[in-house]
């Protein structure tokens, strides 16, 4: 069986700039009002993909062989810190209108990038006995960036699965492993391509420095002077495609009166996560007068940088209990046990508390949940019968859920370690180490269905959320 796909999708996307005049405002945990320092976007992409897969079945096996070309023309245009962005570190401050930072950006808003990308695999399905299959393959990725980047062409990823049904095969075995390869994301490329310190620069003052605005005025031009640099990006030309190492194993056997059990545990570990790191810090506050804080390279200001530097770890277990539908009601009852940490954030722009030990970063994910509980199903009523014949077409249906507390970053809201990031932390606590609140819900449905003819019928119901 040869299968072969081709699409071209032509997509825009504008979001418009929500106050023309600015400037940005952001008051540490009070706030963020004015001109958005993420808004305007606007992002232009024509995509072509072309797809060809081989499938051949020879007695117990059945192998598939396939290729994937898909070819990235994009334009992104982000003007961030165009209308100015004030940082506060507190309400009165605000109101007295001492500023703790204070950015704006001058130049070309728009980056444009052509993004190639090649994949291939093999897959073969063995069917050793009629209660044991195994499926191993292999699949190859290569993500082609625009120069300096050089391209990362090691992604080879093995996985295998086996699934046994031992006994009287009411009983399911099933495990698996294997190496999943992401991609570069390519807001991140565009931004070090666009902010190179030429075609567009952000330019970063601390309140008492020479040339520094008075809250709430913006820079006519782009000042010149030898007390500031501008801010650049770059991406490490080296950069590694983060990949993941992902292990399963799960048992799952039917019971008696359709019901089903399951309990599973899942392992997964990602390497070199996306993660921008600022390698021109100040060495010295900008209260001490020296030209550029004493940086490192004093031609610049921060210099972030894009690396494949960060890490994650996922351990989960999954059990569920089904009841297959009957004449009556349905019921699926899952819950996850689980802990997840990581160095780097749900987000590249993610910066470390400090930039030179990114694993001091290392604590509970954004995300991380220790305990999720859902409990979805449905109440048919009697469709025979006189008795409770009001009832006939009435169905109830409901989902329940229930997540634990998710961890929050405890921050000071100023920059102790004067890296002009305020994300700073109190001394000896660590990343994510507080948590927030549970979470509940129940989602309920009732309807009646209305038969109009023997072709025809009409549900009408009534949802609630909660």
């Amino acid at each position: 069986l040869i299968e072969f796909r081709f699409q071209y999708t032509r997509s825009s996307l504008v979001a418009s700039i929500n106050d023309e005049i600015g400037p940005s405002v952001a008051i540490s945990g009070v706030a963020n009002f004015g001109a958005s320092p993420s808004s305007p976007t606007t992002r232009d992409i024509n995509l072509f993909e072309v797809v060809d897969n081989v499938s051949m079945q020879h007695g117990a096996h059945s192998v598939k062989v396939g290729v994937d070309f898909l070819y990235n023309r994009v334009n992104i245009t982000f003007p961030g810190a165009l209308h100015g962005v004030y940082n506060f570190t507190s309400l009165n401050n605000f109101l007295t209108g001492n500023y703790n930072t204070f950015q704006q950006a001058f130049g070309e808003t728009g980056q444009f990038q052509s993004n190639p990308n090649v994949g291939g695999f093999v897959q073969d399905e063995w069917r050793v006995t009629h209660n044991l299959t195994i499926n191993a393959g292999m699949r190859y990725d290569v993500q082609f960036l625009p120069d300096p980047i050089e391209t990362d062409s090691n992604n080879i990823a093995p996985r295998l699965g086996i699934a046994w049904s031992p006994g009287d095969t009411k009983t399911v075995i099933r495990a698996s492993a294997g190496l999943y390869y992401d991609r570069i994301p390519l807001r991140a490329t565009s931004n070090a391509l666009q902010r190179d310190g030429v075609k567009y620069v952000v330019v970063q003052f601390a309140p008492n420095q020479q040339g520094a605005p008075v809250f709430p005025n913006l820079l006519p031009v782009r000042p010149t002077s030898l007390m500031t640099k501008p801010n650049i990006t770059r991406i490490d030309q080296d950069i590694d495609t983060s990949y993941s190492e992902q292990a399963s194993v799960q048992v799952e056997r039917e019971l008696p009166k359709q019901f089903q059990v399951s309990v599973g545990y899942l392992h997964l570990r990602g390497l070199h996560i996306i993660a921008s790191r600022n390698v021109n810090v100040p060495t010295v506050p900008a209260s001490a007068g020296i030209p550029n804080q004493g940086r490192p390279d004093p031609n610049w200001g921060n210099i972030a940088v894009f690396e494949g530097a960060g890490i994650s770890r996922y351990n989960g277990m999954v059990f569920s209990l089904t009841k297959r539908s009957s004449d009556w009601a349905n019921v699926r009852l899952s819950y996850t046990l689980s802990k997840t940490i990581d160095d780097a954030g749900n987000f590249f722009f993610s910066t470390p508390q400090d930039n030179f030990d990114l694993r001091a970063d290392l604590g509970p994910s954004d995300n991380d949940q220790r305990h999720r509980l859902v409990i979805s199903g449905s109440f048919q009523a009697p469709q025979h019968g006189k008795q409770l014949r009001f009832l006939h077409g009435f169905q109830l249906s409901y989902i329940f859920t229930y997540a634990s507390r998710p961890p929050f970053n405890i921050q000071l809201g100023n920059d102790r370690n004067f890296d002009t990031n305020n994300n700073d932390r109190p001394v000896g606590v660590g990343r994510n180490t507080a948590r927030a609140f549970e979470f509940a819900s129940l989602d309920m449905r009732v309807s009646r269905r209305f038969g109009v003819n023997e072709r025809v019928s009409v549900d009408v119901l009534a949802e609630g959320f909660n």
